[in-house]
């Protein structure tokens, strides 16, 4: 009886010490957070931004190869780009409304082995970058590509990456693209090669919803396009240049509520190459058109950005209307001063595209009104913010900086 008891005892005392060795075990093994792949294997992803672009049918306008081009290899470095390759688009190319320009970017990047954390984008100018994150995760490479949460624990990543091209990167006739990588931090590529079936595409799927409700109707575009150029103004500016019309719907503009909007219809014109426009080099211009009272109102140049720019005579014509403003003449009454700048104003009550003229004093004057319980200041200068359309001062703001006081330090002794 005792013998069977002290049997069952050590059985039980058996079992246990086995359990508690099996937790200690279980306890100690530390699973790998990444089930790696060698470093060299080829790992590929295809990214489209916006994910919409990827159900789009999409014809081919040309390749690298039809171009003439094998697969570019790209080294040297921190900051690396091949040269510039030319490519022709229709006489009539514009991005959107109907048609739209994309880059299909098909390309190898290889990363040091030992690449430390840090990032790299690996661009297509114009119209593509992919940008990747390197990480070292038990020292091995963990690669994360465009913030997706997919990644690579393999140095060697082929990418095929769709995108939109801008607006302002696609114009008729001759256009230019190129390829480059650039290393931050502890990244370290190896190698960057573009294969040579990289190319441009069209679609005609806009890139957003909002983009398909700038189409308008032919009878609106054959409207805009007739007050466009029966504008004397607008008939002086194309003189002699070559350009593609793109024909939408006006942006809306930030505005008082309930007030109407000036204009309908944006006609932009797409030069071909850049024009001079008075002082600005411009790369198109922008009119914009009110369909009901059939006038143009508002004309101006697009910089190389792509955005609006005011034209030296326009600059002139902000501050002459600045300077016949009463309030204009009260702040600046007595007072020796001179036009630092004429900068953009846009939306609200200066219009579409208005002017703010920065006056700014010789010497500091106190300011009048004080914001309670803050550090003093004092007026610099007044900026007028102008309607150029209107002809006219919508607002008028001191421009100021705080008081600054000498530190006065105790003399040795801690007393005065």
């Amino acid at each position: 009886m005792r013998t069977g008891v002290l049997t069952i005892i050590c059985t039980i005392l058996t079992g246990l010490i086995v359990l508690v060795s099996a937790c200690q075990e279980a306890q100690e093994a530390k699973p790998e957070p990444y089930e790696y792949i060698h470093a060299t294997e080829l790992k590929r992803f295809e990214i489209c931004e916006p994910e919409r672009l990827r159900d789009a049918k999409k014809s081919v306008v040309m390749t690298l190869k039809q171009l003439g081009y094998g697969d570019l290899t790209i080294t040297g470095g921190e900051e690396a780009e091949t040269s510039t390759i030319e490519f022709m688009l229709p006489d009539d190319a514009t991005q959107g409304p109907d048609t739209w320009y994309l880059m299909n970017f098909h390309f190898l990047v290889e990363f040091e082995e030992d690449s430390g954390s840090g990032f790299c984008d690996v661009r297509a100018k114009p119209g593509a970058s992919v940008q990747f994150e390197t990480l070292r995760v038990n020292e091995s490479p963990y690669i994360r590509i465009n913030g997706q949460d997919d990644a690579s624990t393999s140095t060697r990543i082929e990418v095929r990456y769709y995108n939109y091209l801008s607006i302002r990167s696609v114009r008729p006739g001759k256009n230019e693209m190129s390829f480059t990588y650039k290393e931050y931090q502890g990244a370290r590529v190896k190698s960057v090669t573009v294969y040579n079936d990289t190319a441009i595409e069209v679609t005609g799927m806009a890139p957003s919803a909002s983009d398909e409700g700038i189409k308008v109707s032919p009878q609106e575009e054959e409207k805009a396009r007739k007050i466009a150029f029966g504008d004397l103004r607008v008939q002086e500016l194309v003189k002699d240049k070559e350009y593609a019309v793109r024909t939408t719907r006006a942006d809306g503009m930030l505005r008082s509520l309930g007030e109407p909007p000036d204009d309908d219809i944006e006609v932009r014109l797409v030069f071909a190459q850049n024009y001079m426009i008075e002082d600005i080099e411009a790369a198109g211009l922008d009119i914009f058109v009110n369909l009901d009272e059939k006038i143009v109102t508002y004309l101006f140049p697009l910089g190389l950005n792509g955005m609006p720019e005011l034209t030296s005579s326009a600059r002139e014509k902000a501050v002459d209307i600045a300077l016949a403003d009463a309030r204009v003449q009260q702040e600046l009454a007595g007072k020796p001063y001179a036009v630092e700048k004429v900068g953009i104003t846009m939306g609200g009550p200066v219009g579409r595209l208005g002017a703010n003229v920065r006056f700014t004093f010789d010497t500091p004057y106190p300011l009048e009104r004080q914001a309670p319980l803050a550090p003093e200041r004092q007026q610099t200068g007044v900026k007028a913010f102008v309607n150029l359309r209107e002809e006219r001062v919508v607002d008028v703001l001191p421009v100021t900086e705080p008081v600054v006081t000498e530190l006065q330090l105790l003399p040795p002794g801690g007393e005065w």
